[in-house]
This record gives C-alpha cells, sequence and structure tokens, in this order.
C-alpha cells in the first residue's frame, strides 16, 4: 500500500515537472525568436537622447537624477534598443543653453532633447538648419501660447505647466481680497518675450474681477547681482513706501526666492495688511526648502501642482530616486523628487517610446509624429499632446504656509474652480466655483492673524490755514468730537473717489504747515497724499507727482479801478470792424447797380442817359440809397423787391451801430489803475500776496521784488481793507482766488494784463503711485460729464460781473453778427440779377427771329414764282406770248444778278 502511494506520488511529480518543462521551453523560444527579429530587422540599435540642464540649481539637479532613471528603466526594459545619454550641464550660465543644444546636436549626433529651456531659446535652436528637425521638449518654465511674433515649430514640445492656467488660478485668488493693489514680483529669464507677458497675462486674467496690476518689479538674475541680498532689499524698501496690498511672484528660481523671502520678512512686508501669492515654480519645491526658508515664507499662498494621485509606480520611483539622489548628492537634506522631477522623468520617457516606434534609422519628421501622437501615463499625469502644448488639464492645490510645512486650502481646476473635493465636484456635476472665503479662514497669516487681511486706510493731509476758505475749509464739532473737511478741493476729490472701480479708505489728516511742507510729509512718506488748492509747479515735481489739474489757472495782478471814457478820433469807424464796412459798401453799390440796370432795361426814363451818365447815375442812386433820398421812381416790382430787402438791412445796421456808438462815447469803463509791473518795481511799491502759497516765493525770485515789499495777507477777505488802507498797491493771485476776490468787489478792482500760465490745480501723491493715475481719470471723466463746473457753481459763487468789465473794451460790430441778413441781400440780389439777364436775352432774340422770318419770306416767294414761270414756259410756250418770255428773262437776269 505504502509502495502505490509513493509510485503515485512520484508520477504526480514527474508529470508536473513535464508540465513545467514545456512551458519553459515555449518561454525560452519565444524570447530568442524574439530577440532573432529584433537582431535581423533592427541590429544593435543605440539612440541618442541630450539633455542640457543647470546642475548648480535644485531643480537641475533632480532633472539630472530623473532623466537618468529614465534611461536606466528603459533599457532595462528595451530588447530592440538602447538608450545612450549625454547631459550637459550650464554651471548657472543658463544663457548657454541654447547654443549648448545645438552642440550636442551637432557633436554628440542626438536624436531628441530633453532641456531646461525657455520656448523663445528652443525656437532659436530650431533657426539653424543642420538641426531644425530634431525634437526638443522642453521641461523648464511654464509653458506659454505661441504667437505671431513668437511661433512654435512642429519640432518642439512643452511638458509643463501652462502659464495662462496659472494667471486665472492667481487672479482668482486675488478677487477674494479687497485689496486692489496688486504688485508682480519676477526674476528675468531667458526669453524677454515670456517676461514682457507675465504682466500682461495676469491684467487680462483679473480684467474680468475689475482689478489691474498697479505695479510690476523686475529683478536681474540672481547670480547677475554682484551684491543681491542688498539689492534686493533696496528694492523693498522702495515697494514697502508704495504701499501695495498684493504682491505675486510670478517667476523665479529658488535661490532668488530664498534670499526675496528672507529679505521681505526684514523690511516688515510679510506682516499684518500684505498678501503674498507664490507660483508653483517655487511652491513645487516646498518639501525639499530648509526649514529657515519655509519660516521666512510664512503666510504665504501657493499655488502648487496637485499630485496628490500617487499609485504604485510613483512609490517605486520615489524609493529608488532617494537613494539615488541622496548619493549623488550628500550635501542635500531633503532627497524627495519634485514635480520637476517627475516631469523630466516622463520627458525622456516619451522620447525613447517615440524612438522605440522608430523602425531602422530614425527619421526627425517620423520621430516628431510620434511625439506628436504619445499619449500614456507617466508620474505626472497623462502626456499627450497638442499643437506641442501638453493637453493635460493642470489642477492646483491652494496652500497656506505655516512655517513648519504647509496646509492645504483648496484645489483648484479652470473648468470647476475651488472645491475641497474637485473629483466628488466633478462627478455631481456642480456649476463652477469660483469663491472660496470659508477657505481663506484656514490661512496663516503672518503674526498669528486669522482673518482676511484689508487695506489700510490712505492718509491725506488738508490745509489748516487754506489759502481761501471756498477752498479748504475744516470745522471741528466740539460736541461730537467731529472734524469736517469742505470746500470745493475737497469736494472735487472725494466724488473723484466714488468714481473709482474699488473700495478705497482713506482718513483727512488737518495738517498746520504750509503747502511746500505738506508737499516734503509726502516726499517723506509721512503722507500718502494731499487734498488742497495746490498748484502744479515745475519745481514741485522734484517731491511729488500731481494728478490731472481739476481746474485751470494762472497768476494775475488785481489792481484797484479807475473808470475811465472811451476817445479817439476815428471812434466812429471803430463801432464797425474793417470787413463788415468793406462788405457793406460792395453791397450798396451792387443793389443800387441793380435796381439801376432793371430799371434802364425796362425803358423807365428817369434812369436813361449816355453811358457816363449812366455810370454816375448809378453811383449816386447807390449813395442815395443808404438815406432813402433817391430822387427816380421805381416802377419795376422786381426792383422794388430787392430794394425792400435791402431796406431792411439798412435798418437793422443803422440801429444797432447807433447803440454802439452812443455806448462807447457816453459809457465809462473800468480800466486797471496799474498796468504795468516795471511801475510798482520802479516806485518799490508793497505788494500783498498769500501767506501760505508759492506766490511770495514767485515774486522774489522771478519778477525780482524786494522782499520787504511783500505783505503777506492770510485771508482773503483781508485784501479790501489793505487796499483801502494804501496798505498795498496791488496783490498776485491764482486766478480762481482773483475770481472770487472780484466777485464780491466787483466795481473797485480789476485783472491787469498780462497774466502768467501756470500748471493749474491739482492733487499731491507719491511718486509711481497708481492712485494718482486713477484719480487723474477720474477728474477727466468728471469734466466732461461737467460735473466739475456744478460743484464749482456750487462752492466758489463766481459773478458773472466780476471780470465782464474787463472784457468790455471791444464793443466793436463784426461782420459774424450780420451774416444772415447780408446773405440774404446778397441772395435776393444775385436771383434779380439773372432775371435780368434773362430778360434783356429773350428780348433781343424775338427782335432778331421777326427781322429774320420777313427776309425768308420773301426769298421763298419770289423763288417759287421763279418755278411757276419756268414750268409753264417749258411745257406750255403756246399759252404765253413774247411778254410773258420777256418777264421770265427779266427775271432770269435778276436772280442771276443776285
Amino acid at each position: 500500500m505504502e509502495k502505490n502511494t509513493l509510485h503515485r506520488k512520484i508520477c504526480h511529480l514527474l508529470f508536473f515537472l513535464c508540465i513545467f518543462s514545456a512551458v519553459l521551453n515555449h518561454t525560452i523560444a519565444r524570447e530568442n525568436n524574439k530577440s532573432s527579429n529584433c537582431q535581423v530587422d533592427h541590429p544593435h540599435r543605440i539612440r541618442r537622447i541630450g539633455s542640457v540642464i543647470d546642475q548648480s540649481s535644485r531643480v537641475g539637479k533632480e532633472q539630472k537624477i530623473a532623466i537618468q532613471m529614465a534611461v536606466n528603466d528603459f533599457n532595462q526594459l528595451s530588447n530592440c534598443s538602447k538608450l545612450a545619454l549625454h547631459i550637459k550641464d550650464l554651471h548657472g550660465k543658463s544663457a548657454r543653453a541654447a547654443s549648448t543644444a545645438v552642440e550636442l546636436i551637432k557633436l554628440k549626433k542626438v536624436q531628441g532633447i530633453v532641456a531646461a529651456l525657455t520656448l523663445e531659446e528652443a525656437t532659436l535652436v530650431t533657426k539653424f538648419e543642420e538641426v531644425a528637425n530634431t525634437p526638443i521638449i522642453t521641461i523648464g518654465s511654464a509653458a506659454i501660447s505661441p504667437s505671431l511674433l513668437l511661433p512654435q515649430p512642429p519640432s518642439v514640445f512643452q511638458l509643463n505647466t501652462d502659464i495662462g492656467t496659472r494667471m486665472q488660478c492667481a487672479a482668482a485668488i486675488i478677487a477674494q481680497f479687497r485689496l486692489q493693489k496688486v504688485t508682480v514680483i519676477y526674476e528675468q529669464s531667458n526669453s524677454f518675450y515670456a517676461d514682457s507677458r507675465l504682466t500682461k497675462q495676469l491684467s487680462a486674467s483679473l480684467k474680468p474681477y475689475n482689478y489691474d496690476v498697479e505695479l510690476d518689479l523686475v529683478f536681474p538674475s540672481l547670480f547677475s547681482l554682484p551684491e543681491p541680498g542688498a539689492f534686493i532689499e533696496g528694492e523693498l524698501n522702495k515697494l514697502r513706501s508704495k504701499s501695495s496690498g498684493i504682491f505675486v511672484l510670478v517667476q523665479s528660481s529658488l535661490e532668488f526666492a530664498t534670499v526675496l523671502f528672507e529679505k521681505a520678512k526684514k523690511v516688515g512686508i510679510m506682516e499684518k495688511g500684505y498678501v503674498w501669492i507664490v507660483y508653483d515654480d517655487i511652491v513645487n519645491l516646498i518639501e525639499s526648502m530648509e526649514q529657515s526658508v519655509i519660516q521666512n515664507m510664512k503666510g504665504i499662498i501657493g499655488i502648487k501642482t496637485n499630485d496628490e494621485e500617487k499609485g504604485k509606480p510613483f512609490q517605486d520611483f520615489s524609493v529608488k530616486f532617494r537613494r539615488k539622489f541622496r548619493s549623488t548628492y550628500p550635501e542635500e537634506e531633503h532627497p524627495y523628487p519634485s514635480m520637476y522631477a517627475l516631469r523630466a522623468y516622463d520627458a525622456t520617457w516619451a522620447i525613447a517610446k517615440a524612438m522605440e516606434h522608430s523602425k531602422g534609422k530614425i527619421n526627425s519628421s517620423g520621430l516628431i509624429n510620434h511625439l506628436s501622437s504619445s499619449d500614456f501615463e507617466g508620474l505626472s499625469g497623462k502626456i499627450s499632446f497638442k499643437n506641442g502644448k501638453l493637453m493635460q488639464t493642470s489642477t492646483f492645490q491652494i496652500i497656506s504656509v505655516t512655517g513648519k510645512i504647509y496646509t492645504e486650502i483648496a484645489l483648484s481646476s479652470p473648468e470647476l474652480g475651488f472645491s475641497m473635493d474637485l473629483g466628488d465636484q466633478e462627478r455631481k456635476g456642480t456649476r463652477r466655483n469660483t469663491n472660496m472665503p470659508k477657505e481663506l479662514d484656514l490661512v496663516h497669516w503672518p503674526r498669528g492673524v486669522q482673518t482676511v487681511p484689508k487695506e489700510r486706510k490712505v492718509k491725506i493731509g488738508v490745509p489748516v490755514r487754506a489759502a481761501v476758505q471756498e477752498f479748504v475749509s475744516i470745522m471741528y464739532d466740539e460736541e461730537k468730537k467731529i472734524t469736517y473737511f469742505g470746500g470745493f478741493s475737497v469736494e472735487v476729490f472725494k466724488a473723484a473717489v466714488n468714481l473709482l472701480r474699488y473700495p478705497f479708505p482713506y482718513d483727512f489728516v488737518p495738517c498746520n504747515g504750509t503747502y511746500d511742507e505738506m508737499l516734503i510729509a509726502v516726499y517723506n512718506k509721512r503722507l500718502d497724499a494731499v487734498v488742497a488748492d495746490m498748484t502744479i509747479l515745475d519745481d514741485r515735481y522734484d517731491y511729488a507727482d500731481f494728478s490731472q489739474p481739476y481746474m485751470d489757472c494762472e497768476i494775475v495782478m488785481v489792481v484797484p479801478a479807475k473808470k475811465d471814457l472811451r476817445s479817439s478820433i476815428f471812434i466812429v469807424v471803430t463801432a464797425f470792424e474793417w470787413k463788415l464796412w468793406v462788405v457793406m459798401a460792395a453791397l450798396s453799390l451792387s443793389t443800387g447797380a441793380i435796381i439801376f440796370l432793371n430799371e434802364h432795361a425796362n425803358d423807365n426814363p428817369e434812369f436813361g442817359g449816355s453811358f457816363p451818365q449812366i455810370i454816375g447815375s448809378m453811383l449816386w442812386f447807390s449813395v442815395t440809397l443808404l438815406s432813402f433820398a433817391q430822387r427816380e421812381s421805381i416802377k419795376n416790382n422786381l426792383s422794388r423787391f430787392v430794394l425792400t430787402v435791402w431796406l431792411f438791412v439798412i435798418m437793422i445796421v443803422t440801429a444797432s451801430y447807433t447803440a454802439v456808438l452812443s455806448s462807447m462815447m457816453t459809457v465809462p469803463r473800468l480800466q486797471p489803475s496799474i498796468v504795468e509791473v516795471d511801475y510798482l518795481q520802479k516806485t518799490n511799491a508793497i505788494v500783498g500776496c498769500n501767506e501760505e502759497g508759492f506766490i511770495p516765493r514767485y515774486l522774489t525770485d522771478t519778477l525780482k521784488f524786494k522782499e520787504e515789499n511783500l505783505k503777506k495777507i492770510g485771508s482773503l477777505s483781508d485784501y479790501k481793507e489793505a487796499f483801502e488802507k494804501k496798505q498795498i498797491a496791488a496783490a498776485f493771485f491764482i486766478s480762481p482766488h482773483a475770481k472770487l476776490f472780484l466777485a464780491n468787489n466787483s466795481k473797485r478792482f480789476v485783472i491787469a494784463k498780462p497774466s502768467l500760465q501756470v500748471g493749474g490745480l491739482a492733487y499731491v501723491f507719491p511718486k509711481g503711485s497708481s492712485l494718482n493715475a486713477d484719480i487723474s481719470r477720474a477728474i477727466l471723466n468728471m469734466k466732461q460729464r461737467g460735473e466739475i463746473n456744478h460743484l464749482e457753481e456750487r462752492f466758489l459763487f463766481f459773478s458773472d460781473s466780476s471780470s465782464s468789465d474787463q472784457h468790455m473794451d471791444d464793443l466793436s460790430l463784426y461782420l459774424s453778427h450780420f451774416s444772415g441778413p447780408l446773405i440774404v441781400s446778397s441772395v435776393t440780389t444775385a436771383i434779380v440779377f439773372l432775371i435780368i439777364v434773362v430778360r434783356v436775352i429773350r428780348k433781343r432774340w424775338s427782335i432778331h427771329d421777326s427781322i429774320q422770318s420777313s427776309l425768308m419770306y420773301r426769298r421763298i416767294s419770289r423763288w417759287a414764282a421763279f418755278l411757276l414761270v419756268e414750268c409753264h414756259a417749258r411745257f406750255y410756250p403756246g399759252y404765253f406770248g413774247a411778254s410773258i418770255i420777256q418777264r421770265q428773262n427779266n427775271l432770269t437776269n435778276i436772280v442771276s444778278e443776285k
């Protein structure tokens, strides 16, 4: 029994051994057949891949390890082809990237390149004819969309995040804040085209939210700066003075960002009231950063490429990567792979797979086609290209750096917006969510603040000792403990602020200094702006910028007025301008001539005579028409019609002439008692001026008045008393102040010409302030809509009579005043003249026709008689006697003679 059992076991064992042997032989045969086929068709294929990276940076180190791992993994799995890798290190000299890629293709004969190149650099490589068709996969900065200025060659593929998607995500985050001032910061790259589009693309993404970029701060490459720390600190100090609320770091190397945040923390712009948004080119490396760097970045909001869905391939890759990275770079403390390493691995694998599909000798066009049709699941996501760009839709993690590592706030995608679970939102078909107010509460803001920062109020200085209260006034309510600010200048500013597209919190601050001292306060950052009747001057631009003028002004001299009658030996002529005199004389002559010719053509005996008499009578008739003294009687209706229109014109012109001449000869005019500034200087006269403005400095520096001859007056109402007491002989104002003064004293004082134009009244802002441009645009809007004129009528009470007497010297009447009646008279005269000409022509033509018809009748009669006689004589000669024949001969002779 035991033998049978043992025998049975041995048989089973032999059976399984036979099956195992058969399977093993089949497998070996299949592999041998595959190997033999590979060797026959494509014997010993060696494919060459090139790589251009900067191994002096953290990103470059990760990319190198990942590319080497991809090549090793492919060589282990592929039997038909092997990859030979050629890596070129830039050693921090990124400007050599394009030329290095060209050298790899020419010297090393590489058939594909994975490189940290910009689109601009990759395009430059394809300009060389020998290397134009070599496929290049860029794994450097964010992918930019090609344009007419920078078309993307078919041999260039971008395997990186689309920059437009990043900009849209950042814009959506910015829109969550009430901080309207956005500053873009970036480190220059080797692509001028890409750099120039960073600010424009973010501005375009912010436009739907009614936000705009206030300032863009461009830093040179960190390695090009001799003292990068000092330079960056200086620029950030300037930036802090501009009071920007949101800073967006759109492009940077890790080394630059490390210095930037260290200095930003030092100068105090990582504190309460500031928001920092950092793109994924820095945030993707956060796991490999030093703890001190993360501490400096505490409170920033980061846009990190979402790589949470990690499977077993990633886990295997991560283990191998960490081991290889530690052995290669032992000085690096954190060996974890970032998205840069994953995309470098996928880019190398994409080229390797395309080469494997190319049978025999590699053809560049075929390789490009295989790359274009790539479709596989890589470590960084799905790898497929459309028009040379990665088709994969990027999703981002919105994170808050806490000081130790980071906290995830939300996820973001272009299609679904913000969510804590994009997959669940997509499955439910939820609409795109553009708001994340609850998620912002999770942000660990600087100094432990857990609320969303709001923009600080702008401190605006208002003068206590204003030159004119109608322009700026300050009143303090003792009971309510409230200070009220009013006046024309203040109200215009408030109206301009109401037109801004964003909330603008501000506080008015009373200032006791002069206008120039307030200007210096803006320059020294003690004030953010000044609202006053400040005049724009050239030397003031050294300290601050000015808004668009809300009121034009000039420097004028006001003096006591004296009454004076106008006198001139030719005053009777000056009532009309010379053009009007000429036109009246021409129309009078033409009207008289037309009437005379019409009456003469209609046989009026009073309008006859010889040619010299007709000319003389015509001229005399034209003169007598002006005074209705003509002796001749007019009988034709057309003449009466012309004369009626002309007499109507004469009546209007005569009445106007009489009124103007009477006014010029009898009404006294207000004339300035002092006309020339030189007279004041020669007589050492005392002149008055405002003590708070720039006019005292203008009088001494420009007009050369002596300091002791200036009397500074504090209030506009005090000038009248100074004139009455003969304390001043003249006063100098800016024109808006002069108008207010003359509105209450229009019959006693006048403005002496000429005046000096200055820049106008405007508001003061720090140099480079974006608020200046917004307020200036609002002021222009108010001017176009007439709002400033309405405010002027409401607060300034300018009297129309304040300057009317100064502009009444020229009372002459002009041709334009009578253009209507004169045109009617001219047209009437011209029409009648045409009628006269037509009638004369028709009359002459009728006389000529009657004479011609009579002569024609006689000739026809004679010829008819002659033909009748000739016919009878020829056909019936017997009926006629000799007398008839003789008569025929006579007729023949007569006809011959004619």
